[in-house]
């Protein structure tokens, strides 16, 4: 499965084949089929466990009895070490590729739906406390989950920041966006 994620977040669902998967993973193409009955079965395995992964790390910060701020930075972090540790499996948890079918385009958005929903959930507390001084928390969580992503494309581990100075200013950043009370790191 770790050679399907590279691949695809490498060169796209469509690009990538049955046989290049095999030669990455090396086996033979055929064998694959005893674990998988498509490509597209594959493509949304790798959706869910990255789901799961981005799930099990923001929601136990999503849920606990923090300051709806606080709450946001802890989840800011974890998303990103998410997507620090197994960038090939966010990328494609992350991409909304139209090459897909219309029922697994469908099942892997639901996912993302699903862990969103942990954003709403503290924006809309930050905003009913008074914390958060945004207009809408749907933009807020679009503006948000927009910016940590982004990262995918532009961060480099041998870069002149480490992930962690990374996700430092983007909680600084966030936070003073939000126009959160406290906007210093905690």
């Amino acid at each position: 499965m770790e050679a399907a994620a590279e691949l695809f977040a490498e060169k796209g669902f469509r690009a990538t084949t049955v046989r290049d998967i095999a030669e990455e993973a090396g086996v033979l193409s055929g064998s694959l089929y005893a674990h998988i009955d498509t490509k597209e079965d594959l493509y949304l395995e790798i959706v869910r466990r990255a789901a799961d992964d981005f799930s099990r790390a923001v929601r136990p910060w999503a849920d606990a009895g923090l300051a709806p701020a606080e709450k946001l930075g802890r989840m800011i972090r974890a998303h990103l070490e998410v997507i620090g540790a197994s960038r090939a499996w966010a990328r494609v948890y992350l991409d909304d590729d139209n090459q897909l079918s219309d029922a697994t385009r469908r099942q892997a958005r639901q996912l993302r739906r699903d862990y969103e929903r942990w954003w709403d959930q503290v924006l809309e507390e930050g905003m009913a406390s008074g914390a958060f001084q945004v207009p809408d928390e749907t933009m807020a969580r679009l503006f948000i989950l927009s910016a940590l992503n982004g990262m995918i494309r532009w961060f480099r581990p041998d870069g002149r920041l480490t992930a962690e100075q990374v996700a430092e200013a983007y909680v600084i950043l966030v936070k003073r966006v939000l126009g959160a009370i406290d906007t210093s790191a905690p």
